[in-house]
């Protein structure tokens, strides 16, 4: 395929993610759109079975025309990004993730939004988790002031390369995370348009353990923060009274959130402490204590105990069932 006739440019790093990478692919050759390359970044995978992935993918992909395997040392998400996007042909680039998927017609739709809207240039969609946790993961309309306050925009997002090119492409320092956060609002200064694809068009892999729940861990995000504001300062401090204030808005709702827990929590302490503390209760510890000095656990006798009272459940069952048909048969 001739760089002319390449739109769109995916870019799949891709770092001791062996078990995840063909599920990620295989929804990139499932497109109904089928202009487009994909490049797999190897980031300097260690583990063996992930090696291995590579070996298969290396003989199978020798000289295909939409595909190309790339190795290089570890250097992180981002650095591996950025060489993939160098040896991409594409008009446009879609970052993806070794974990996660795409829709079948999501890059169709965002390459038709891309062609005849010249001043957009970052579409991003709706998504769906899947994985450990499954349901929606929508987003709303952009809101550049937004964007300073958390990122709104997902990682595989489909933009103009001239973008990354403006950019200088994703910041190779920002190993921990969030450098796709800082490529979008480097994107925003630049003053491109972002649009919102209707649809959940992305498929984001929730999983423990994750690159992204590293940004969590206090320490990393406070320096995260820091870094992000100290590189595009100039907007920061253009929006500081936003900012500011949405945050303060922010941590209030989340103390009256803890507030209101924290007093469920103590109604339901209370309302235990009472059934610990009432006659019934008590009564019904001893009964206990009686049935396993008789019926000892684990023994002969308590195996039977419960085969007898799963019988008379069930003969209670078969019991309600006649007398229903009875009463039926009895008003026909």
């Amino acid at each position: 395929m001739s760089s002319a006739t390449v739109k769109v440019s995916v870019i799949i790093p891709c770092h001791n993610h062996g078990e995840f990478i063909r599920e990620a692919m295989q929804s990139v050759l499932a497109s109904v759109f089928k202009n487009y390359e994909m490049i797999v970044v190897n980031d300097g995978s260690t583990d063996t079975f992930t090696l291995e992935v590579f070996k298969d993918l290396d003989r199978e992909f020798p000289d295909h025309p939409k595909v190309r395997i790339v190795h290089q040392a570890h250097s992180g998400v981002a650095a591996a990004r950025n060489n993939g996007i160098g040896l991409s042909r594409g008009k446009y680039i879609l970052p993806l993730d070794a974990d996660d998927r795409i829709a079948p017609h999501y890059l169709n739709k965002a390459a038709e939004i891309l062609e005849n809207n010249p001043d957009v240039g970052v579409v991003y969609p709706h998504a769906q988790f899947f994985g450990e946790k499954e349901g929606a993961w929508e987003f709303p309309p952009f809101d550049p002031k937004r964007l300073l306050l958390y990122n709104s925009v997902v990682v595989s997002s489909v933009y103009r390369r001239e973008i990354w090119e403006a950019c200088n492409g994703y910041d190779p320092e920002m190993t921990t995370g969030y450098e796709d956060w800082e490529f979008w609002i480097s994107a925003m200064e630049k003053g491109w348009k972002f649009n919102l694809l209707s649809g959940p068009m992305f498929e984001y892999r929730m999983r423990s353990g994750s690159r992204n729940s590293a940004c969590d861990i206090p320490e990393n995000r406070r320096a995260l923060i820091r870094y992000l504001c100290n590189k595009h300062k100039k907007i920061y401090a253009e929006n500081l009274e936003y900012v500011i204030s949405e945050k303060d808005v922010e941590l209030s709702q989340a103390h009256i959130h803890i507030r209101t827990l924290e007093a469920a929590i103590s109604d339901r302490e209370a309302d235990l402490s009472n059934i610990y503390d009432s006659r019934g209760w008590k009564a019904l510890l001893i009964c206990c204590r009686i049935r396993d000095r008789i019926i000892p656990l684990n023994s002969k006798r308590r195996r039977l105990a419960k085969h007898i009272f799963n019988m008379m459940i069930r003969l209670g069952d078969i019991l309600k069932t006649l007398t229903r048909r009875v009463f039926i048969s009895r008003g026909k």
